[in-house]
């Protein structure tokens, strides 16, 4: 394997580490303006909502973590719910097996503004309205297209001319917009002028909202603006579990944070150390771990207000024990078909203050430009989040009216035995997060990589029973793979994202890496 020659951004005052370099300037000013990590981390989360259309928008989802030194970590969900008159019986009488990606049945309700609010109200500094002021000039003024940016808006050609609003707005004479090209938003611009302003009320009760009803009623949408005004926030504890001397946080169900805590679970027990971090064991059991969590999370999880889960029985010593008994070193066990909906666009960020307080957060549309549907004045992009619904009667993630389908962005939070914080992080990329994640802490934590390092490293992900290696991976894993029974192939994309800041308590640095599979960039001051 390549080895990383990348170096990771070093400060001791503060740093950002997020998908876009705009972004991470956009942080970066506002901590120096004396905003904490919430204001920052909100500010950056608004920016990439402009400058990386085909992975966020303030018509997506969010979740994150927040850590303020002394206290204890604290989750939101900013999941979007589905229209009330969205259920089985609807989709049943109108012959709908699936959710299509493009359909207005996949948009549930955003819910990124209204999370980004309530995470401010409860911890931020600044005005609200000054964390959108960059936002609104680049959407205003122009911003110039990233080289991944500008791939992934190639590859999207053909459903951004769907719809008439959205090929008026992301389409430049018909094509898709080049790198280096200068972009404006303006009716983007205009919209995120009245948000920071008059605050979300006017994104669910105002304006906006009969906006985006009736974009979405136009094309065969159930949305009202019931629906819209229901959509919260769900504040809550950490789930938290031990891996060797530290503390993994995730958020808790309908997110997928279980199956990360379940999987370091299953790989401390197997001492995933012992093997080298580019060996055929490493990347033999990292598979096996992923494909028997995979299945207990589609058969578990989903949202915690419409389906009895038992969490703890999840993570239980005794579930730990029998799904060892059926992992060997020597073969690879086919659990069948779980037919999972992949989808690889989502942002992550993390940032780390002066005071050592951290977010780590996660916006996201879900497919690449999401639904591909934007409102006709407003200029917001829906994401296509409710795709992760099941049309099968009592699956525990069949939609309902106004459920949160099960999610796939999680962003992660590591603190040592005192409870402070020591790694902020997430992987993004779709359905690969929670290997993405299993793989950083491995390679941080079993292989003392730094988090450049750590991020860098070569990636693998078995899903829907193929195991796709990046082109990094040695073709010697790949032949050893499929003599022990994996279908194997080498992949021309790569495994999402990821961003990390580590905390150096002993030498008071903070230690930032981020993925160059994106535009990522980490830095401080």
């Amino acid at each position: 394997m390549k080895s990383n020659k990348s170096k990771d951004a070093i400060s001791m005052n503060g740093m950002a580490a997020t998908s876009h370099p705009l972004a991470t300037e956009v942080a970066l000013k506002i901590l120096k303006k004396g905003g904490n990590a919430v204001d920052a981390a909100i500010a950056a989360s608004i920016c990439l909502s402009v400058v990386e259309p085909n992975s966020t928008s303030i018509g997506g989802d969010c979740f994150a973590i927040v850590k303020f030194e002394g206290k204890n970590s604290i989750s939101y969900n900013g999941s979007g719910i589905a229209p009330k008159k969205a259920n089985y019986d609807f989709f049943k009488s109108q012959s709908i097996n699936k959710i299509d990606l493009l359909s207005p049945h996949s948009v549930n309700i955003p819910g990124a503004v209204h999370a980004w609010k309530t995470i401010h109200e409860n911890h931020g500094n600044l005005d609200f309205e000054q964390l959108f002021l960059d936002s609104i000039n680049f959407a205003e003024n122009g911003y110039r297209i990233t080289e991944k940016v500008s791939i992934a808006w190639a590859k999207s050609l053909n459903k951004l001319n769907k719809y008439k609003s959205t090929r008026n707005l992301y389409l430049k004479n018909g094509k898709s917009y080049k790198f280096n090209e200068i972009r404006k938003n303006l009716p983007l611009a205009k919209t995120l002028k009245i948000i920071s302003q008059k605050g979300p009320k006017e994104f669910y009760e105002g304006s906006i909202t009969k906006d985006m009803v009736e974009s979405l009623n136009q094309i065969g949408g159930l949305h009202t603006l019931e629906d819209f005004s229901c959509q919260s926030t769900i504040k809550s504890e950490t789930l938290k579990s031990n891996y060797k001397d530290v503390v993994i946080n995730q958020c808790p169900p309908n997110g997928p944070g279980i199956t990360v805590l379940l999987m370091l679970k299953l790989m401390e027990k197997l001492k995933i150390q012992q093997y080298l971090p580019d060996s055929l064991e490493r990347f033999h059991l990292e598979a096996e771990v992923t494909k028997l969590c995979y299945k207990i999370r589609e058969e578990n999880i989903a949202d915690p207000d419409f389906v009895n889960m038992d969490i703890s029985k999840l993570l239980s010593e005794e579930n730990i024990k029998n799904l060892l008994n059926e992992i060997s070193t020597k073969k690879c066990t086919k659990i069948g078909d779980l037919n999972i909906p992949n989808h690889p666009e989502t942002v992550y960020l993390s940032v780390v203050d002066k005071n050592l307080n951290s977010v780590s957060i996660i916006n996201s549309i879900c497919y690449s430009f999401g639904s591909a549907i934007t409102s006709n004045t407003s200029g917001i992009l829906f994401h296509n989040r409710g795709t992760n619904f099941r049309i099968e009667e009592n699956h525990p993630n069949c939609i309902e009216g106004h459920k949160r389908p099960l999610h796939t962005i999680i962003p992660g939070l590591v603190v040592n035995e005192k409870s402070e914080t020591i790694l902020s992080y997430g992987v993004m990329g779709g359905q690969y997060q929670p290997v993405g994640q299993l793989h950083l802490i491995n390679n941080i934590f079993d292989y003392h990589m730094t988090p450049q390092q750590a991020i860098t490293f070569p990636r693998a992900f078995h899903f829907n029973n193929i195991y796709k290696l990046e082109r990094e991976i040695d073709i010697s894993i790949k032949d050893n793979l499929e003599k022990i029974g994996h279908k194997v192939e080498y992949t021309n994309e790569t495994h999402g994202g990821g961003q990390a800041i580590l905390i150096d308590r002993k030498k008071g640095n903070l230690l930032g890496g981020s993925d160059p599979r994106k535009d990522g960039y980490a830095s401080g001051y």
